[in-house]
C-alpha cells in the first residue's frame, strides 16, 4: 500500500510541470459555416450567385418554351403533314432537346465551378483573418466546430462573432472581393 501511495506521490511530482502547461493552454473554436452565411462577403458571394442563377433559370425557361411550342406544332399538325415531313419535325425537336439539356448541365457545372471559386476565395481570406486572431490573443489551438468533431463546446470558446466582425472589417478596408 506504500508503494502506491509513494508512486502516485512521485508521478504526481513528475508530471507537475506538463499538468501546469495544460491549463495555460488556450482553445476556441469557429463555426466556418456561420461565418460565411453572416458575413458581407458571403452575403454578397450568396445575392451574386442568386443573380447569376436567375439569369441562367430565364435562359433556360425560354429553351423549355420552345421546346413545348415546336412539340405542341408537331401534335397539332401531325394528322395534315406526310410522314417524311413529321419525322423531320421530331427529328429538330430531339436535336433542340438535346441542346436543352446540354445547356443545363453547362449551366449548372458553370454555377457550381462559380460557386467553388468563391468559397476558396473566401475561406482563404476567412483563414488569415483566425491566424491574425489567433496570434494576436494567443490560442494554442482554433478549431472548425462543425467539421473538426466538436460536438460540445462552451460558448465562451466560441470566436465565431468576432471572426465574422474581423472579417467584415477587413473586407471595409480593401475593394470589394467578390464581382460579379
Amino acid at each position: 500500500m506504500k508503494y502506491i501511495v509513494t508512486s502516485f506521490f512521485i508521478l504526481a511530482i513528475i508530471l507537475s510541470p506538463y499538468i501546469s502547461k495544460a491549463q495555460s493552454t488556450n482553445i476556441a473554436c469557429v463555426d466556418l459555416k456561420r461565418v460565411i452565411v453572416e458575413s458581407e462577403q458571403g452575403k454578397q458571394i450568396q445575392k451574386n450567385l442568386m443573380d447569376e442563377q436567375e439569369r441562367m433559370k430565364k435562359t433556360i425557361d425560354s429553351k423549355q418554351d420552345e421546346l413545348q411550342k415546336l412539340k405542341d406544332a408537331i401534335e397539332k399538325q401531325a394528322a395534315t403533314i406526310t410522314p417524311e415531313a413529321r419525322a423531320e419535325k421530331e427529328k429538330q425537336y430531339q436535336n433542340k432537346l438535346k441542346d436543352y439539356q446540354r445547356l443545363a448541365g453547362d449551366y449548372q457545372s458553370e454555377l457550381q465551378q462559380k460557386e467553388g471559386e468563391y468559397m476558396q476565395k473566401i475561406l482563404t481570406e476567412i483563414e488569415d483573418i483566425i491566424k491574425t486572431i489567433g496570434e494576436k490573443e494567443k490560442y494554442t489551438i482554433i478549431l472548425e466546430k462543425n467539421q473538426g468533431g466538436i460536438l460540445y463546446s462552451t460558448p465562451s470558446v466560441d470566436i465565431t462573432n468576432k471572426i465574422i466582425a474581423s472579417f467584415n472589417e477587413a473586407a471595409k478596408k480593401k475593394t470589394p472581393a467578390v464581382k460579379k
